[in-house]
């Protein structure tokens, strides 16, 4: 009897332990039916798609993530998350991005990107984020691949009400991102406890690779690269019908002390790796140093017979890029954007229509490319987008869509050429949540 009663015992504790963590799979499947045109200014070119593809509603993926109760108040937690594209063969080798034509086989490089557009649909930068935290009464802290804070304000918090798979939303709210490193980065995170409504968020790290990297080692002559430092703070307000955010995320950039192939020092110049004196080089190098710094806000407002949404960027990026010397000035554009959304609601069904404008005034043809030969500053985007669409919830899980959107970009400078201009795709398809 008393070895039961320890057996007992024994099981009871295990259970309890157990239930202290968890670890939960999840995902997203969206697919539609779909109808995609893009043409050139000059009307010589065009790409025409159409068919089953991945659906614009939701991003697809898979994703793990797990708690742990550690006691004290204080748990552990963790997301794996890959992006997956269902309608190609490969699945889990690549996954639909938020533009191009979805064509198997392509990804938005070389040719790929003539046939697929001014952006390819396909990506094999699958990780959606990965990160393992702490939490507690005090907040939470988290280190590795996360959504930025530009991302969180510009797509994850509602104000943008449109669809980023459909062209018409794609681009405003999210206009100059890459000049700051984009919608995802490694950073060391921290999310306060709400507060009277207010969140703040605080981050710092690089990009998505390294933040510093230096070398000494025989071959490299000093090679210096990724000097990336990337930070960012948000601040979030919600109390009852009433949402606002404001953010800006600052980066620098810099790659020294390297030619194309990454091992020569600028010609005739010395250089310090870890404060230590190295040789002068033989070889001219190209080396990239830039900064670019963006500022967001974003509101909505639920009236109840319909909700507003918004959101306002305006950033800036520049720099050098030469063949003999980092820091001196090379290029700049500037970038600001807006867009503006409604929805009205008619019980399960919810009809929205958004518009957006973005631009880009640059002395670099090549806008946010790390190289390019300075000129007279031009408008190189304007971007004009509309879009309507309905979503009808079938279920808590389930949604059912039709969106039909449209971009052109008006910039002066593609006048007459053959640069891709409009843009324009009709899709209907249903998510489903797990």
């Amino acid at each position: 009897m008393k070895k039961s009663l320890i057996a007992l015992a024994a099981l009871a504790a295990v259970g309890a332990a157990s239930a202290q963590s968890s670890v939960t799979l999840y995902g997203v499947i969206d697919v539609g039916y779909g109808s995609h045109v893009t043409t050139t200014r000059d009307s010589t070119g065009s790409i025409k798609s159409s068919g089953v593809m991945d659906g614009a509603n939701a991003g697809n993926r898979v994703g793990f993530r797990g708690t742990e109760d550690l006691g004290g108040g204080m748990k552990a937690d963790f997301v794996i998350e890959q992006g997956i594209a269902i309608t190609n063969q490969v699945n889990f080798a690549q996954r639909a991005g938020a533009t191009g034509h979805q064509i198997d086989g392509f990804a938005a490089t070389a040719a790929a990107t003539a046939l697929s557009g001014a952006a390819g649909a396909y990506g094999t930068g699958t990780n959606r984020q990965s990160y393992v935290g702490l939490s507690s009464g005090m907040g939470a802290l988290r280190i590795g691949y996360q959504y930025t804070h530009l991302y969180e304000l510009a797509t994850l918090s509602g104000y943008a009400v449109g669809s980023e798979g459909v062209p018409g939303a794609d681009k405003a709210h999210l206009h100059g991102q890459a000049g700051v490193g984009g919608t995802r980065a490694n950073q060391i995170q921290y999310i306060s406890p709400a507060f009277s409504g207010f969140t703040v968020r605080a981050s710092y790290g690089s990009g998505t690779g390294r933040e510093n990297i230096e070398s000494t080692a025989v071959g490299t002559n000093g090679f210096t690269t990724d000097t990336n430092r990337r930070v960012s703070a948000l601040l979030s307000y919600a109390n009852g019908p009433a949402s606002a955010s404001a953010a800006y995320t600052s980066m620098r950039m810099l790659t020294g002390n390297a030619n194309a192939a990454g091992t020569q020092l600028v010609a005739g110049a010395a250089t310090s790796v870890f404060n230590v004196a190295g040789a002068a080089g033989t070889v001219a190098q190209s080396g990239i140093a830039r900064n670019g710094n963006i500022f967001q806000l974003g509101g909505s407002y639920d009236f109840g017979a319909a909700k507003l949404g918004g959101t306002y960027n305006r950033g800036k990026n520049g720099g050098a890029a030469t063949t003999a010397t980092v820091g001196v000035a090379g290029f700049s554009s500037d970038y600001k954007a807006y867009q503006i959304g409604v929805t009205v609601p008619f019980g399960a069904v919810v009809p929205f229509i958004a518009y957006g404008r973005a631009t880009t005034d640059s002395n670099n043809p090549a806008g946010v490319a790390a190289v390019g030969t300075a000129a007279a500053t031009a408008r190189t985007e304007d971007y004009r987008q509309t879009q309507v669409g309905l979503r009808y919830s079938l279920s808590k899980r389930t949604t059912a869509y039709a969106f039909y959107g449209q971009t052109i970009n008006n910039a002066a400078a593609i006048t007459g050429s053959t640069s891709f201009y409009r843009d324009s795709k009709t899709l209907v398809g249903v998510t489903h949540s797990f």
